[in-house]
Parts: C-alpha cells; sequence; structure tokens
C-alpha cells in the first residue's frame, strides 16, 4: 500500500467531519489567508467551538488542510470484537475487495456512511489506500464508520459467516437481481476491482453471487455507483421492514 499523505486531509467536508466526530485526532490546521466569505468563517466557528488552533496560510489558495495524527488501523482483531459486540438484530457490513482507486474508495465509503452501515472492511494489500484523496471524496465518511483493514480477506469472510452473516458478492455475471435477494438479514455486502470485479476465491466462498441490472447488452456499472445502488436497496428494504 502507498502510505503517502495517509496523514493528510485536504476540503471542507472533510476536516468539518474531524472537527465534530474526532477533533483530538488534528495535529496541525491550515487555512487559506485569502479566503474572508462565509464558508470559511463558519469553519471558523467551528474549529473554535472545539478548541483547535489554527494557521492562515498563503500557500493554500481554496480548501483547508490537516495534518493528523497516525494511529494504528483497526484490523481482523478489532473486527471481531466489534461484531462480538453487536446488539443490533441485523447488522450490515460492506467489504471492498481490491478497490484501486482512491476516489471510487472514497465514494464507496461516502455511500456506507450515507447508508449507516455497521462496519466497511478492506482488503488491506490489495486496496487503494486511504490517503487524503479518498477522504476528500468520502465528504467525512471516514469519520462516522467503524473502518477495518484486514490481510485475508477470504478467512475475515469465514468468521462472518460463523456468525450468522450472508455474504453476496455483486458481479455483472450473476444471474439473480439484487431486489430478489433479502437483505433484511445479517448481511456482507462484497464489492470488487474497476476492472475485474470481486475475485473469483471471494466470490467461492460467497453464499450467493448477485447482478444490479438485467440488461444484457450493457450492464458494467463504476463500483462506487453499484455500492450505492445496493446499499440502498438494503436500507428500502429494512426501512419497508419496520412499516
Amino acid at each position: 500500500m502507498n502510505k503517502a499523505n495517509l496523514d493528510h486531509r485536504v476540503g471542507f467536508h472533510s476536516i468539518e467531519s474531524i472537527l465534530e466526530h474526532n477533533p483530538e485526532k488534528i495535529k496541525k490546521l491550515l487555512l487559506p489567508a485569502n479566503r474572508d466569505d462565509s464558508r470559511i468563517e463558519s469553519l471558523i466557528e467551528l474549529i473554535k467551538a472545539k478548541g483547535v488552533s489554527y494557521e492562515l496560510s498563503k500557500k493554500i489558495s481554496q480548501e483547508p488542510e490537516a495534518t493528523i495524527k497516525k494511529e494504528p488501523q483497526p484490523s481482523f482483531q478489532n473486527l471481531k470484537m466489534l461484531v462480538e459486540s453487536f446488539e443490533i438484530k441485523s447488522p450490515l457490513i460492506l467489504i471492498l475487495d481490491n478497490i484501486i482507486d482512491p476516489r471510487n474508495l472514497g465514494a464507496c465509503v461516502r455511500s456506507a456512511a450515507v447508508s449507516g452501515v455497521d462496519a466497511v472492511i478492506i482488503n488491506k494489500h490489495q486496496c487503494a489506500p486511504t490517503n487524503a484523496i479518498a477522504h476528500k471524496v468520502s465528504a467525512g465518511g471516514f469519520e462516522v464508520l467503524n473502518i477495518f483493514h484486514v490481510t485475508n480477506l477470504v478467512n475475515c469472510i469465514k468468521y462472518l459467516k460463523e456468525n450468522r452473516m450472508q455474504i453476496l458478492g455483486l458481479s455483472e455475471h450473476a444471474k439473480v437481481l439484487y431486489y430478489d435477494e433479502d437483505l433484511r438479514q445479517p448481511t456482507a455486502l462484497v464489492m470488487g476491482s474497476e476492472e475485474t470485479g470481486v475475485r473469483q476465491k471471494t466470490l467461492e466462498i460467497c453464499d450467493n453471487v448477485i447482478c444490479l441490472s438485467g440488461n444484457t447488452n450493457f450492464k458494467s456499472l463504476n463500483v462506487s455507483v453499484a455500492t450505492g445502488v445496493i446499499l440502498n436497496e438494503a436500507v428500502r428494504q429494512r426501512d419497508q421492514a419496520k412499516n
């Protein structure tokens, strides 16, 4: 994994989310010296309310930037602790298998945050780095989710299955359409890489493989769009079950 800029954050949404949820993580905060508008004034009010120091800088032009304290990434062991502590009846987990573009990674995390998933699992050594780009695109989603980086995704999925979670892989080649699957039960959804999709060895241990379109001529969606579609369906089914 490329470790460049893992401790760097850029953009209003990303930094506002850190201030709201984890202000203690901010090591250094820079604001553009040439901005004097309501957007920056609102951010400064939040910064002061959280008791975080900042500096004005002429080196940055439009958006705030921050350096974040380095922290260990939550691992498989941390995930086990979370799963064992689940009190909710039907957890929803998103698994990202080899997402190679940090923008797609960030967009997937943003959709997961909006959908309120209980955990995001990232294939540690084969996925894009969670760098400043991914954080910016996530619009602060990384700060509000339980995110775990695992080195052996297959073993992780086997563990989830042992804990009575159904594992559903997404593939454009599948025959079962997503809205025909029961997503109300404890579920982990597996999204694959932009080029080749979910790896075959991962698909083989899924309980089922589903697709998002019955279009026989063209059914390939961008992975971040596909993630938004399937998570929205899971939320729809679960909300409907409550009514």
